[in-house]
């Protein structure tokens, strides 16, 4: 298998899953107020891992463990902290189970972390009580338990991002950083994403002063994820003057209609696609892929638009 770094030095453009947890949820399995997918894991099993498969099967060659949102200091709100090491490994080995199971070409399995604190909580971002030996743990257990790279998701602040890449970087896997843009009110600057809590000032970056702020810490590529699709290209465009590595865009689409975390008006797997198809030829985009909203039909149509750009 060639390297993650071999293949963005030769300028290849990669391919990630869609959202796992929201396809999780959209083949009928119950998310947690607090810790969302985090325990399909362990009460869901062959769930997590047929989503694997589908992506794999769509065309994914890098697929994400279902470990966005089971860092320790989640699963303490709910009383299962003591439970984060073995649910982690857990998650990892059914993304290596799914390789195994379908894939016939290279696969990379990525851990994710997360910003996420428990979703009950007030803030926007992790960054109460213990959570950089709660982010270390992580980062430690998932490259002991065998991924191919850590993506760090939806950063958007600096303190918690901070501890996020650090912990990520120490282990000397490659590392994507995912960070999470919205339009200001103005309608003209670029801010880091909130969406929980307005009142809470944690994540209100510049988003370029952010990016600039946290650049040094390391990273193979750096992109967008987690962010509206008509925000990506204002987000991107900032991206692009901070960081000269490989770039990476992963959009949510659709609506959020809570409290059961579904997706409605998501964007056709077409749309989608033509808007991916923009960020590559415009920004040299290099790994594309599905946030929230997404499944593997959106990772279809781009497994599609890759084969044909290639040719």
């Amino acid at each position: 298998m060639s390297s993650l770094s071999e293949r963005l030095d030769s300028k290849e453009i990669l391919l990630l899953d869609g959202g796992v947890s929201t396809e999780i949820r959209r083949r009928g399995v119950a998310l947690d107020a607090n810790v969302w997918s985090g325990l399909t894991t362990k009460t869901n099993p062959d769930e997590v891992r047929q989503v694997h498969e589908d992506y794999i099967e769509a065309g994914a060659q890098i697929i994400t463990a279902n470990t966005y949102s089971t860092a320790r200091h989640v699963l303490e709100s709910i009383n299962l902290g003591h439970e984060s090491k073995l649910l982690n490994f857990k998650s990892v080995q059914l993304a290596q189970q799914a390789r195994d199971n379908v894939a016939r070409g290279d696969v990379y399995i990525a851990g994710s972390m997360s910003s996420m604190p428990p979703l009950t909580s007030h803030r926007e971002v992790a960054i109460d009580g213990q959570v950089e030996s709660s982010y270390q743990e992580l980062a430690e257990v998932l490259a002991e338990a065998g991924v191919d790279l850590i993506i760090a998701e939806m950063m958007r602040d600096i303190e918690n991002a901070s501890i996020v890449i650090k912990a990520a970087v120490a282990t000397g896997l490659p590392v994507f950083i995912g960070f999470s843009a919205m339009m200001a009110d103005n309608g003209v600057d670029v801010r880091s994403l909130r969406w929980k809590n307005t009142d809470d000032t944690t994540s209100a970056h510049d988003f370029g002063d952010m990016i600039e702020a946290l650049k040094p810490l390391g990273g193979q590529a750096a992109g967008i994820m987690h962010t509206r699709v008509e925000d990506i290209v204002p987000a991107l465009k900032i991206l692009k003057q901070h960081w000269s590595g490989p770039l990476m865009a992963y959009a949510e689409t659709g609506k959020l209609i809570l409290p059961d975390w579904r997706y409605e008006e998501v964007s056709s797997p077409g749309d989608y696609a033509s808007e991916i198809e923009g960020w590559i030829q415009n920004y040299g985009v290099q790994v594309v892929g599905g946030c929230c909203g997404t499944g593997p039909e959106h990772i279809r149509a781009l497994r599609q638009l890759l084969d044909g750009l290639a040719d």
